[in-house]
């Protein structure tokens, strides 16, 4: 009776645009990483999440870029009529003043920029047109030692021009939000966005990425993002969902039953299709990243299990449309 439950379909007023992430995408043969395409194509993927990692592609200086991965995904993307989302984020040590690789970001603005340039100029022809810039800059993790509204402002100032340069209609959306409570390493999404936007954002965003995980009162609700954005004029540009779902294994409160999982996942298109200025959601993640039993609750937020089989939440992914 569940399973007839969550895959009901519902009436819907804006387009679903059903977003996907796949980091293991850059660790498959290129036989695999066609069989993944064809079955992300086959439940309606529409748009993918790539990561463009600058520590994994200039490691060694800016004279070499290891991209052939990327250009492979990039190719089969277009080959399946699926969009892409770069997501431009990390450093190596060469370029962050020496620190361990790599959250520290970069030592100057400008040597992100023209990585984001060179990247731009290559893929805008094979269709990349979306950009996000960094993931997650409101956690420490992410973006060490502790996140910088300004010091972020001034990474997306100089990128988006880059962006703009190289492909003037390509879009540039803000670096993804974490849900955290404000610590010493740590901002509230709410906090960080208005601290960008006070620093001079507006002008160099075209949408406002966030990770609502269990929050979406946070995003638009009364006090939430769309709130904020209002509060500086800018109500109309759309939230990009870059990343949502929950682990269904592991340890911690986060662990969620199958069930559940794909009850998340139809209330978030569900939400989607109801919401003015909501751009794509990109559900985290497409499979599990070990096997089962292990106590990390970030290898189990997959549609398929580690051995291929599906969880109920790939069967409700193929069903919203």
């Amino acid at each position: 009776m569940l399973a007839i439950l969550l895959l009901g379909s519902s009436a819907r007023s804006y387009p679903l645009q059903k977003g996907m992430n796949a980091g293991d995408l850059l660790f498959m043969t290129p036989q695999q990483l066609r069989t993944r395409f064809a079955d992300m194509k086959s439940i309606g993927v529409k748009w993918l999440r790539v990561e463009f990692d600058w520590s994994r592609i200039q490691p060694d200086g800016q004279e070499t870029y290891i991209l052939e991965q990327h250009d492979r995904i990039v190719s089969l993307a277009q080959e399946f009529h699926i969009s892409v989302l770069g997501l431009i984020y990390f450093c190596p040590a060469w370029a962050n003043g020496g620190h361990k690789p790599p959250a520290y970001p970069p030592a100057d603005p400008e040597s992100f920029a023209r990585f984001a340039s060179v990247l731009t100029a290559r893929y805008s022809s094979a269709g990349v047109r979306h950009w996000e810039i960094w993931n997650e800059p409101n956690l420490g993790s992410s973006w060490e030692p502790r996140p910088s509204p300004a010091a972020y402002v001034a990474l997306l100032r100089a990128a988006y021009t880059a962006i703009k340069q190289a492909d003037s209609g390509a879009t540039v959306v803000s670096g993804g939000l974490a849900q955290p409570y404000n610590t010493s390493t740590t901002m509230q999404a709410g906090d960080f966005l208005d601290a960008i936007y006070r620093n001079g954002a507006k002008e160099f965003l075209d949408a406002v990425g966030n990770h609502p995980y269990g929050n979406w009162e946070k995003m638009d609700g009364p006090n939430g993002l769309r709130a904020t954005m209002s509060k500086y004029n800018d109500q109309d540009k759309e939230i990009w969902v870059t990343e949502y779902g929950a682990p269904t294994d592991g340890k911690g409160t986060v662990v969620v039953s199958e069930p559940a999982q794909a009850a998340l996942l139809k209330d978030a298109f569900d939400r989607s299709s109801r919401q003015p200025r909501l751009g794509p959601v990109f559900w985290y993640n497409y499979k599990d990243w070990c096997e089962k039993g292990r106590p990390d609750p970030d290898c189990y937020y997959g549609l398929l299990r580690f051995d291929d089989s599906r969880k109920l939440s790939y069967l409700q992914y193929m069903e919203v449309h």
